[in-house]
């Protein structure tokens, strides 16, 4: 179910089956990259196939310490058909799991985000090109770390993305901006790590720039709520 030889995976028709529960069709298990994908992508990651190859593209970057595994409870969100890759951060942290950049590192870390920034797109330019997708809309969903890794690519262009779901992150904001993506942003009141107080300001800025962008706030913590997780699962809709 992969393209371990490095070429392009022929798809499969079989990439749906149908649950007899309920009697909805339902995804097929997510399959993990092996060796030689990850040697051919530079990143670990896990997949789940999509109803064709022009079926739109969901792609998952966890946060601080985290894995490819911790941003599928997001899966819930995104539309039933879709192609979803969710990445592994290529650092690995002192407090366990993986990260984009060092978050001990002293000063600006504006050279270490352009280094994921770069690590990424790689990433997702040959994990679109061995799987044989050509996908309708690519939609980008970053937590906290993962979310102020995706503003600063998709924002700028350098990675290109129709839309952004910003989790529980910071918005870096681009110096020039050309048909820039529709941006989510759900961000909890009590959040102890990024304030929500930074959160609107990236917010208020990127109205500024005449980008459409659309808030929730909820009385949470540094992670996504209920009242989030349903407005982004509507935020989505828009993508069908």
């Amino acid at each position: 179910m992969g393209a371990s030889d490095g070429q392009p995976a022929r798809w499969n028709a079989r990439g749906w089956s149908c649950s007899t529960i309920c009697g909805r069709p339902r995804a097929v298990e997510k399959i993990d990259s092996t060796p030689s994908e990850e040697a051919h992508v530079g990143l670990a990651f896990n997949y789940r196939r999509g109803v064709s190859p022009e079926a739109p593209l969901a792609v998952f970057v966890h946060g601080r310490a985290g894995n490819r595994g911790v941003m599928w409870t997001f899966e819930r969100c995104v539309p039933e058909g879709w192609n979803i890759v969710s990445f592994e951060a290529f650092l690995q942290d002192p407090i366990g799991g993986w990260s984009w950049w060092d978050m001990e590192q002293q000063g600006s870390r504006r050279e270490a985000i352009e280094g994921a920034i770069e690590r990424l797109g790689r990433a997702l330019h040959a994990f679109i090109s061995i799987q044989g997708l050509r996908p309708a809309r690519r939609v980008g969903f970053g937590f906290s770390q993962g979310a102020v890794l995706l503003s600063a690519a998709g924002l700028a262009g350098q990675i290109p993305f129709d839309g952004l779901a910003l989790l529980a992150g910071f918005i870096v904001l681009p110096d020039a901006v050309l048909n820039p993506p529709s941006v989510f942003v759900a961000h909890g009141t009590l959040d102890e790590v990024v304030s929500i107080e930074k959160a609107r300001k990236g917010v208020n800025a990127l109205k500024s720039m005449g980008i459409a962008v659309e808030l929730v706030e909820e009385p949470v913590g540094h992670k996504v709520g209920i009242e989030g997780t349903r407005a982004l699962k509507q935020w989505m809709t828009r993508w069908v």
